[in-house]
């Protein structure tokens, strides 16, 4: 995982997630071109196919960025348990689309809608860029938005040595893909487990955000595992999961380690 880009050994292009985001020197993959936007609390690293940014396209993405994330909070303001809550709220079919979107995997995974958040701004981020670039990689803090027509290795970084060198293979597909990891070791997100990392993998980008925080919510200790993955199996739209805890590892669905 701490091999270069070029290292010939992996044949697949190295994403790197859930780290201090110094991690971003590392990640890029030689076939394409990175460029960040930031907005309140939204830090994204954004990879496209190489000669698709122009300032035009940063400027309208910084716009939709500013957007989005307005719009979270002026539906605050309406709705003022919509930011701190921990538990799923009613959905009010009037609420804007990128709430909804919150407020519904929320819903589903039991937990408050602000843990899709990282998931549901990805989302339209990454769709807004689709009629751009055939490649799109979009990073929200460890929180991965893929459309990719290659093969493709995320790294994961779990600070646990005993799966230092790990990754997951991502194939080429037609529709986005997200890939969401919740940790209680690593990083500034809210989390009541223990586990090392918990990686969740989805179509629908904020489910995989809001499922990555339940699951992790769960995994307090190696023996949980087992019922972590059997809560999950009972998720419609969730393709594959990854949990990590000192020397376990757990997986179900659609992970191909490598």
């Amino acid at each position: 995982m701490r091999k270069s880009l070029s290292d010939a050994r992996h044949p697949c292009d190295y994403l790197k997630m859930f780290e201090p985001r110094t991690y971003r020197n590392e990640m890029k993959a030689e076939d394409l071109d990175y460029f960040q936007i930031l907005e309140f609390e939204s830090d994204l690293f954004i990879g496209v196919d190489q000669g698709t940014i122009t300032p035009q396209l940063t400027e309208r993405l910084k716009k939709e960025l500013h957007r989005l994330r307005q719009t979270i909070v002026n539906y605050n303001h309406d709705e003022p348990d919509f930011i701190k809550s921990l538990t799923p709220l009613e959905l009010s079919p009037h609420s804007p689309p990128i709430v909804i979107d919150m407020l519904k995997a929320g819903k589903t995974a039991g937990v408050g809608p602000m843990a899709a958040v990282a998931g549901a701004v990805s989302k339209y981020i990454g769709r807004m860029l689709k009629p751009h670039s055939s490649e799109i990689v979009v990073e929200n803090g460890g929180d991965l938005f893929i459309q990719t027509k290659k093969e493709r290795r995320i790294a994961l970084y779990t600070g646990n040595l005993h799966f230092a060198e790990l990754g997951l293979k991502i194939k080429p597909r037609e529709n986005p893909l997200g890939v969401c990891t919740s940790s209680g070791i690593i990083g500034h997100s809210l989390s009541f487990g223990k586990a090392d990392a918990v990686t969740v993998i989805s179509e629908n980008i904020p489910l995989a955000d809001a499922v990555a925080t339940a699951l992790g919510n769960r995994i307090k200790k190696p023996e949980d595992v087992k019922n972590g993955l059997s809560w999950v199996k009972n998720i419609t739209g969730i393709l594959g999961v990854l949990i990590i805890i000192d020397d376990q590892l757990g997986a179900w669905g659609e992970i191909e380690l490598c």
